[in-house]
């Protein structure tokens, strides 16, 4: 029964066209963000050497497709949160909004069921978009710039090996999905009790920008709540390229959001189990 489930919320957003503005806008954007580092490579290079071009004699480029899927990561994962929540925010609300539910729940199934079929189409949505945003950043960026070794600033420039790039891009992607699972956990919840789309992704946005502006402020209080909140982990892909990696940062990652996306998801169950379908 779960897979018919999942098979016909699967057909439900791949019919939608919201579904794709994610993957539209990373497929525009990406390749005019790599054009303009390689038209302004000479300053970005500049920028990297700093006053080390004064001591040291440079052969070669640091300017590759590594470094800029780097940069495009750097600049872009924190609005990837925003591309996450669209078919999230949409999955309930649209059956609320449409009346859908009051025929689709006097099938003989079991609305436990209908939210986990949901709940397995979002994570698999975030999922896919987020490894396309990934996948195509790192495509697009060494078949226009090229590859070579990756440079990047972890108490000082740190040059990585060409052989470990690929490794150090895999955990960069573990880590950045366990947190867009939470926000579309987040946003799911939100959809189960609103009738309107647009409220989920608000809220969820509203949420992501508070939690990152109490990473920011400098403040005591903010710096102890911090590690507990998901939202503190964002930026956490850096991470990946930090030698050595700091695996017990990448744990604490995993269990602050698997426990919200936990709280999140337990909440969706109790209200969706409750909610009185009546129009």
């Amino acid at each position: 029964m779960i897979y018919h489930l999942i098979t016909n919320e699967f057909f439900k957003i791949i019919f939608r066209k919201r579904t794709y503005i994610g993957f539209l806008l990373i497929f525009i954007l990406i390749p005019f963000i790599v054009w303009a580092i390689d038209d302004g490579g000479t300053a970005l290079e500049k920028a990297i050497y700093g006053q080390l071009s004064d001591s040291f004699f440079f052969v070669g480029s640091l300017l590759n497709g590594y470094l800029a899927s780097y940069l495009i990561l750097a600049i872009l994962i924190n609005h990837m949160p925003f591309l996450s929540t669209i078919v999230a925010a949409d999955i309930f609300s649209a059956e609320y909004s449409k009346s859908t539910f009051r025929f689709y729940l006097t099938r003989p199934v079991s609305r436990g069921a209908v939210l986990l079929s949901k709940i397995v189409i979002v994570i698999c949505y975030t999922t896919i978009l987020l490894g396309f945003f990934f996948g195509y950043s790192l495509l697009i960026s060494t078949l226009w710039l090229g590859t070579g070794e990756l440079a990047v600033f972890d108490k000082g420039i740190l040059f990585l090996p060409e052989n470990e790039i690929f490794y150090r891009f895999t955990i960069a992607f573990v880590a950045s999905n366990i947190v867009m699972i939470t926000i579309s956990c987040l946003c799911l919840f939100i959809s189960t009790i609103s009738r309107n789309s647009v409220t989920p992704i608000i809220i969820t946005i509203s949420v992501v920008f508070i939690g990152t502006a109490i990473s920011l402020i400098p403040i005591d209080f903010f710096d102890r709540i911090n590690p507990y909140l998901f939202t503190g982990y964002i930026n956490s892909f850096l991470v990946a390229f930090n030698d050595p990696i700091p695996w017990g940062h990448i744990r604490d990652l995993l269990i602050i959001c698997i426990m919200w996306s936990g709280v999140f998801l337990a909440l969706s169950f109790y209200f969706f189990l409750n909610r009185d379908i009546i129009d």
